[in-house]
Order: structure tokens, then C-alpha cells, then sequence
């Protein structure tokens, strides 16, 4: 017997999904503008990370920020999928990180079924692993109730570590306090960071790249210990170390 979802999912390209979970699951996604100097591109489709990243290279001093989707984008989104679906629930970056929560309400209030917003507090694959656990049970046929209870029941669970190789972009994006980023900058350090409960927070830090990198497996590991885990590694270019990262965990 085929079960259909009358639940929708929907999410920004900041959780970091890949294509194949995104069409396994259904998923729905609203993807970030991004600005280098005065070009403005569509994450995931105008620009990859790979030519995000080598643009950086060439030019590490040029102006970046990144902006959400329009209200009107969300409104579209929603109108569409209330051809299919009975209610929709949006999964979203960090509501302190990012406007994306807001302009989901906004566009909430237009539609014609009723949309529940849900603020991760975080970004990456941990954003990711929320929007996952809500769209497993859509999929399996769930009441909206049950898909808003699995996304917030996930949150409290899901955090990100990461080494920056600089704390220049998340102290421009003020997401980092002015104190802890100058200080770090100033000393040429690889900082470790956490972004949880819609905070970007320093964690540790290490002179050598391989230091920190190491320095975050064993934090990981030592919040992790036995518990059963779900892991995901980001890397900027080098897939290679990512992988050592990952196999190493």
C-alpha cells in the first residue's frame, strides 16, 4: 500500500543537504542569495562552494554577505505546495543567525494552509539532521502534530563544531563578539567554534592547522563517548581532509 504524506517539508540551503537526501525525502528548498562584491548569486545554483571558495582565493578582501530569500519566494513556495500537501512545516536556519525565520512567518500568514516555522537555532548538517528526523515521519504518512513534535525533539540533540581557518567573515556577520574574534585574529589562531541554541561561541583553539583539526576530533569524541551518533563533515575544498576527519570519528 502506498502512503501519502499530507505533510510538506521545507528548508534553506544552509542545512547543508545533498541532492540525493532532498529528492529521497521530498524536501523543499529555499536557497540563499549570495553577494561578492557586485555580483549576486543563487547558492546551490548560480554558484557551488568550489567556485565560491576559488573567488575567495583570488580576491580574500572582497565584500561578502549572503541575504534570505524574499517573503514573495516563500509565499510562491507555499502556494505551491498547497496543490499536493494539507499543511507544510519550515525548518530553518537559526532565527538569531538569520531573517529566515521571519520572513517564513511572514509568508505564513498568507498561505492557504496552515505552515508551522521552526527555528533550529543552528545552521550546517545539524539544521540538516532536524529537517531529516521531520521529514522521515512526513514521509511515513504522520499528522502535522507528530512532524513538528520529531523536528523539536531533534534540536536539543544536534550542535556544530567546527576549526575556522579565519574568525574574519563571522565577526564581519557580527556573529561572533567583537572581543573573542579581534583577540583570536590578532594572534593568528584556528579557532574552534559551536553553534548551538542560536549562538556562534568559541570552543577552543590551536596554533597549526592539524593541531585543530585534532583538537576537534577529541572534543567530539569526548562529547560523543558511547552515545549512538549521526556524524556529518563539512569541508571548504580540501574533500581529502574531510574524509581523514570522517574516518578518523
Amino acid at each position: 500500500m502506498t502512503i501519502s504524506a499530507t505533510v510538506a517539508i521545507v528548508t534553506d540551503s544552509a542545512a547543508g543537504l545533498s541532492p540525493a537526501l532532498l529528492a529521497k525525502y521530498n524536501i523543499e528548498v529555499l536557497p540563499y542569495w549570495v553577494h561578492m562584491g557586485d555580483e549576486a548569486f543563487v547558492s546551490g545554483y548560480d554558484i557551488l562552494p568550489e567556485e565560491f571558495f576559488h573567488r575567495l582565493r583570488l580576491d580574500p578582501d572582497i565584500p561578502i554577505h549572503t541575504s534570505v530569500p524574499s517573503v514573495g519566494k516563500f509565499t510562491n513556495n507555499y502556494e505551491n505546495l498547497t496543490q499536493k500537501f494539507q499543511s507544510i512545516v519550515a525548518i530553518h536556519l537559526g532565527d538569531k543567525l538569520s531573517g529566515t525565520c521571519n520572513a517564513a512567518r511572514v509568508a505564513a500568514q498568507q498561505s492557504h494552509v496552515p505552515v508551522t516555522v521552526i527555528d533550529t537555532g543552528t545552521t550546517a548538517m545539524s539544521e540538516g539532521f532536524v529537517v531529516l528526523a521531520a521529514a522521515k515521519v512526513a514521509q511515513a504518512g504522520a499528522s502535522v502534530q507528530a512532524v513538528v513534535e520529531a523536528a523539536r525533539n531533534a534540536i536539543p540533540n544536534v550542535s556544530v563544531l567546527a576549526m575556522l581557518e579565519s574568525v574574519k567573515y563571522v565577526l564581519k556577520g557580527g556573529r561572533l563578539s567583537s572581543t573573542a574574534g579581534k583577540v583570536t585574529s590578532f594572534l593568528n589562531i584556528h579557532p574552534l567554534a559551536r553553534v548551538r541554541d542560536n549562538k556562534v561561541s568559541l570552543c577552543g583553539q590551536a596554533r597549526r592547522r592539524s593541531k585543530g583539526l585534532k583538537a576537534l576530533q577529541d572534543k567530539i569524541v569526548d562529547e560523543v563517548r558511547d552515545a549512538p551518533t549521526r556524524l556529518a563533515v563539512h569541508y571548504a575544498e580540501d574533500q581529502a581532509e574531510g574524509q581523514k576527519l570522517l574516518d578518523a570519528l
